[in-house]
């Protein structure tokens, strides 16, 4: 049975020890009502009932063990999951208590992602792989290139990620239409639409990048049936998930268009420890085809980057403020099925 804790008492439970000044920024935004504690140390009985905050990386399998329900039941007072990760897709949803708010780390990552965003449209923009194959065989062409003043980008998910990628391409002179969940304005966008409206927008967009969440809602949001809405001249970059993407469909996209191309950040299979790293199909293969290995937001600076920002927002959940991130779980609730049904 839960019960009211000591407000000088209150524990937050890490899975990784925190740097000197995230400690010290946490002691700031809380007044020193919380002390860590790492999830890997034992923890006394009087103790597990302080418990009111898990702190970990989602990305990282081998720190979910923490939310295994026979570990969660032992937190009878544990009200808030942060994640260090802007997605929050990997958890079971149906396993966690409904009292528990589970935030995303959302905005921790936007910078460094964006940058990635327009390496690739760059790359593809002014054709520079096929420049550079060219040059390797001895070759002087000179191929057709895409210049990005005036041309229409489409950011689906115009939120932590999409707002700065909305910033950068006002920087190259770009036309920015936002899609949101309800069509709210966002900084940086001309347009936002709802993603009910996602249809007309791709008609027109030269660039369109995927930035949003992978829920049941947005599961193979890019099917056949919308691949083939867009210009056969397009390019569609993914940084958020690979799900959202039909993955069969944008393989016969990229084959059956040559002139279409895709950069992808994020992909449908993931290698396990000492596995080498495939798709269901032979996507590298392509010529209008790049993928970098799920590291659009790794710089030297993200970790610390992405472990303040978390704190600030657990900050504003000591407070009583408005957080940032905060899930829906019935967003995610059957998501893993799906997935394990697509393969």
């Amino acid at each position: 049975m839960a019960e009211n804790v000591s407000e000088s008492n209150k524990i937050i439970l890490s899975t990784r020890a925190l740097s000197a000044k995230a400690e010290t920024l946490l002691t700031q935004v809380t007044q020193g009502k919380y002390r860590t504690k790492l999830s890997s140390e034992s923890i006394a009985d009087g103790d597990r009932e302080r418990v009111e905050v898990i702190l970990l990386d989602t990305a990282r399998s081998e720190e979910l063990s923490v939310l295994l329900p026979e570990n969660l039941s032992r937190f009878p007072n544990l009200k808030l999951i942060q994640s260090t990760r802007a997605g929050v897709d990997v958890l079971r949803f149906e396993d966690i208590p409904e009292r528990v708010i589970i935030c995303g780390n959302i905005g921790a990552y936007g910078d460094q992602i964006a940058e990635h965003v327009f390496g690739m449209v760059l790359y593809f923009a002014r054709n520079i792989g096929v420049s550079n194959a060219a040059l390797s065989k001895g070759e002087w062409q000179v191929p057709d290139s895409m210049f990005l003043r005036g041309k229409n980008i489409l950011v689906v998910g115009a939120g932590g990620i999409g707002e700065p990628v909305g910033r950068l391409a006002n920087s190259f002179g770009m036309q920015t239409v936002g899609v949101n969940s309800t069509g709210r304005s966002v900084p940086g966008f001309e347009t936002v639409v709802g993603q009910d409206k996602i249809d007309d927008s791709l008609m027109n967009a030269d660039v369109v990048v995927i930035a949003l969440p992978l829920t049941v809602k947005t599961f193979h949001l890019f099917d056949k049936a919308r691949l083939n809405k867009m210009k056969r001249t397009a390019i569609l970059v993914n940084v958020a998930r690979g799900y959202i993407i039909d993955e069969r469909a944008l393989y016969q996209h990229l084959k059956n268009n040559p002139n279409f191309k895709s950069g992808l950040d994020v992909w449908w299979h993931y290698p396990k420890k000492g596995e080498k790293f495939a798709q269901k199909y032979p996507f590298l293969e392509l010529p209008n085809f790049v993928g970098t290995p799920h590291d659009s937001g790794i710089v030297p600076e993200t970790e610390e980057i992405a472990l303040l920002s978390a704190i600030e927002n657990i900050g504003r959940f000591e407070r009583g403020e408005k957080l940032k991130g905060v899930m829906n779980r019935n967003d995610y609730l059957g998501l893993k099925e799906l997935i394990s049904r697509a393969g």
